[in-house]
C-alpha cells in the first residue's frame, strides 16, 4: 500500500497482490506489496517457528540475517503493543523474538518456549524493554566477531591454513553495524541497571518474579558477551532473591511468574556451572533454599538450552565444594578427602542416563538417542572434574579413558542439532584435561563449530581458558600432578569464568 498512511493494527486488514483498483480514485493502479514487507520463509523441519510477532521496522538485512540454519521472521503491519517504540527497540525486540529466544531453548516450537512470553510484557515493564534489546544488541555484535582466528590455534599456538576452524571464520555481519550494536547494547544496559538499582531500592512494592527474570537476562547478556567476572554479582544476586520466593496464591499468577521455573533453573544451573572454576569459601548451596529446587529443575531439564541432568548437577555442586575445601586442609586429611571423592564418583557412574532420557521427554522421541549421548557426556566430564577437586586422586584414575567417551558421545550430535547447545561444558573439561595432541585439536574445533551455531561470547572464553590450562600443565611439568591439576590450578588464578 503505497498511500503513504500506515497501518495502526486495528479492525481487519486488506492487502492487494498485484491487484488493480476497478473504481475510485486509484482506478487503474496497481498495488504491490512492498519487498520489505515479504515474510521470510523456514522450512517446515525447522523448530524455529513459533509464535510470530508482528513488527514493521526498517530492517537491515545484513545486521539481523542469521547463518542459513535458521532464518528470522518479521511482518507487518505493527502490533498495536509496539506501535508507539522507536525504531531500534522493535528493531531489537524483533531480533530477540526471532533469533535470540532460539538459542534459549531446545524446542522452539509454539507454547514451549517461555522466553516469547516475555515480549507483550516489555510494553508495561520500561527495565524489561531496555534489557532485551541490551541482549540482542550484544547477540547481534556479537554475531559479527570472527571466529577463533584472534583466539585459537593448534596446540602449538597457531592455526593452519587448513584446519577447520579458519575454513568456518567468517564476518558476518559489517564492521559498522556490528560497532553500532555494541553501543546500542551499553546504552541499554546502563537504563536497565538504573531500573534495576530503584527497584532493588523498593523490593517490598515490586514484583520479584520480575526482577529475577531482568537478571537472568543480564546474566545472559554477559555470556553473549564473554562469561568473564561481571556474570558473578548477578549470579549471587538471583540466588539471594530466588531463596525469597513464595509459593503462588491463584490472584498472583502474571505472565512473567508463569515462567519462574525456567528462570530460577537457569540461574541455578549457571550458579552451579560459574562455581566450578570459582575459588570461594561461601557458596550459597542453592538446594538448601527453602523453595523445592530440585522439582523445579527437572521441570526445566526438557527444554532448557543447558540440558543438565539435575542429578548431576547436585553431584558436581558437592564436588565444587569439596575443590574449595581440599585446598585448605592438611595432608593428613587426605585419606578422607578421597573417600569422599570417591563417594561422589559412584554417584555420578550409578546414575541412569537412559532412564533420565527416557523420562524428560515423557517417552521416546526423535530426541532421546541424542539426549542420551549429551548426558553421558555430561556424566563422564562431572567424573573428571571429582578427580580434579582434589589434590590427591585415587590412583586407578583412568582421565584419558572419560576424555575417550566423551569425544565419543558428542560425536553423534551434530552441530545443527538443538541439543549441540548443551555440549559446550563437556567438550571444555575433555579439552582442559586432555594430554593428546589431537584430543586438543578436536576440542578446539569442536567449539568452533558450536561457535558458528551458538555465537555466545563464553563459547571464545571456554578455548581461552582451555588453551590456559594448557600452557599451566606444560609449564610446571612434573609438578601439575602434586598440585591437583587445572582445575586447582585454574582458580588460584582468582578469576570468574562461566563456562556453560
Amino acid at each position: 500500500m503505497k498511500t503513504g498512511q500506515e497501518c495502526l493494527g486495528y479492525g481487519k486488514l486488506f492487502i492487494w497482490n498485484e491487484g488493480v483498483a476497478s473504481r475510485g480514485k486509484m482506478m487503474g493502479k496497481t498495488y504491490t506489496t512492498p519487498n520489505h514487507l515479504q515474510p521470510l520463509t523456514t522450512s517446515a523441519r525447522d523448530e524455529g517457528v513459533s509464535r510470530v510477532w508482528t513488527f514493521s521496522c526498517d530492517v537491515n538485512p545484513n545486521i539481523l540475517k542469521r547463518n542459513d540454519l535458521r532464518a528470522p521472521l518479521y511482518m507487518t503491519p505493527i502490533d498495536p503493543l509496539f506501535q508507539d517504540m522507536d525504531n531500534p527497540s522493535r528493531r531489537y525486540l524483533c531480533h530477540f523474538a526471532t533469533t535470540l529466544c532460539e538459542d534459549l531453548v531446545i524446542s522452539d516450537v509454539p507454547n514451549e518456549n517461555p522466553f516469547r512470553s516475555l515480549i507483550p510484557t516489555c510494553r508495561d515493564h520500561p527495565i524489561l524493554l531496555h534489557i532485551i534489546a541490551a541482549n540482542a544488541a550484544m547477540h547481534i555484535s556479537s554475531m559479527n566477531r570472527s571466529s577463533f582466528d584472534s583466539h585459537t590455534g593448534n596446540i602449538q599456538g597457531q592455526l593452519s591454513e587448513s584446519s577447520s576452524t579458519n575454513i568456518l571464520s567468517r564476518t558476518r555481519y559489517s564492521t559498522d553495524s556490528s560497532a553500532s550494536a555494541t553501543l546500542d547494547a551499553l546504552s541499554a544496559k546502563q537504563k536497565a541497571i538504573h531500573l534495576l538499582k530503584a527497584a532493588l531500592d523498593n523490593l517490598s512494592s515490586t514484583d520479584i518474579n520480575l526482577i529475577v527474570t531482568v537478571i537472568l537476562l543480564f546474566i545472559n547478556l554477559e555470556l553473549i558477551d564473554s562469561g568473564k567476572n561481571a556474570w558473578r554479582a548477578h549470579v549471587e544476586g538471583a540466588m539471594k532473591l530466588i531463596s525469597s520466593l513464595k509459593p503462588f496464591q491463584n490472584d498472583q499468577i502474571s505472565p512473567i511468574a508463569l515462567i519462574r521455573d525456567r528462570i530460577t533453573s537457569d540461574c541455578l544451573t549457571y550458579h552451579v556451572l560459574g562455581s566450578t572454576l570459582t575459588k570461594s569459601t561461601t557458596f550459597l548451596d542453592p538446594f538448601s533454599l527453602p523453595i523445592d529446587i530440585t522439582t523445579i529443575l527437572r521441570r526445566s531439564e526438557a527444554n532448557s538450552y543447558l540440558s543438565f541432568p539435575t542429578t548431576l548437577l547436585q553431584i558436581l555442586f558437592r564436588a565444587c565444594e569439596l575443590s574449595n575445601t581440599a585446598v585448605t586442609l592438611p595432608a593428613t586429611e587426605t585419606p578422607a578427602l578421597i573417600n569422599e571423592a570417591s563417594s561422589l564418583l559412584n554417584a555420578a557412574q550409578s546414575f541412569d542416563v537412559e532412564s533420565w532420557a527416557r523420562n524428560v521427554e515423557g517417552g521416546p522421541t526423535h530426541r532421546t538417542p541424542n539426549r542420551i549421548h549429551t548426558a553421558l557426556a555430561h556424566q563422564n566430564a562431572v567424573c573428571i572434574y571429582i578427580y580434579r577437586s582434589i589434590a590427591y586422586y585415587p590412583a586407578n584414575m583412568d582421565s584419558e579413558a572419560l576424555v575417550t567417551e566423551i569425544i565419543h558421545h558428542l560425536s553423534f550430535i551434530d552441530p545443527k542439532d538443538p541439543l549441540s547447545k548443551a555440549t559446550s561444558w563437556p567438550t571444555f573439561v575433555a579439552g582442559a584435561e586432555t594430554d593428546n595432541p589431537v584430543y586438543r585439536q578436536w576440542a578446539l574445533d569442536r567449539l568452533s563449530l558450536l561457535w558458528n551455531v551458538l555465537p555466545w561470547g563464553y563459547v571464545q572464553t571456554a578455548v581461552e581458558v582451555m588453551q590456559m590450562a594448557w600452557r599451566l600443565r606444560d609449564e610446571s611439568g612434573t609438578d601439575y600432578i602434586g598440585v591437583g591439576g587445572w582445575v586447582q590450578q585454574l582458580k588460584a588464578l582468582g578469576n570468574h569464568w562461566l563456562i556453560a
